[in-house]
């Protein structure tokens, strides 16, 4: 299986520039392990990928199959040995430790991925603001129509 995995440049700007300028590498070591991680059917987690799920709050984001995987922000890694589903970003308590990479997969084309962003800090209050959720949809809805 031949799996594409590319950041979204339409987002890039507004949505991966502000984390990507803090954190030198972080963009391209997130397209490679999510790529080893897909290829591996989720199995190959690096240990900063937390719970990796659909959004459902917003009728939008779910309809256009956004999902997002928690991020521990490199050089912080999630606990080892706690499972993925248990690898969860806190709300309120630390924004700066709250992140999430939000992606889409292709629907004609079930291999190939675009990474729409990196929420943080504070993914789940940016998560709740609709107006980041309706672009975030808008933009999965014209990959997902292309491929």
């Amino acid at each position: 299986m031949t799996v594409t995995v590319e950041y979204n440049a339409e987002t890039y700007k507004e949505l991966f520039q502000p984390i990507t300028s803090q954190y030198p590498g972080l963009l391209n070591g997130i397209i490679t392990d999510f790529k080893s991680y897909i290829e591996s059917s989720r199995l190959k987690v690096p240990r900063y990928f937390g719970c990796d799920v659909p959004y459902v709050k917003h009728q939008g984001a779910y309809k256009a199959g956004l999902m997002h995987i928690h991020l521990a922000i490199p050089p912080v890694v999630f606990p080892e040995g706690r499972p993925q589903a248990d690898r969860k970003c806190p709300k309120h308590d630390v924004p700066t430790q709250d992140a999430a990479l939000v992606y889409v997969q292709g629907l004609y084309d079930e291999n190939r991925y675009s990474l729409l962003a990196i929420l943080h800090p504070g993914a789940h209050s940016k998560a709740n603001d609709k107006k980041i959720m309706n672009y975030l949809s808008a933009v999965a809805e014209r990959f997902r129509d292309k491929f």
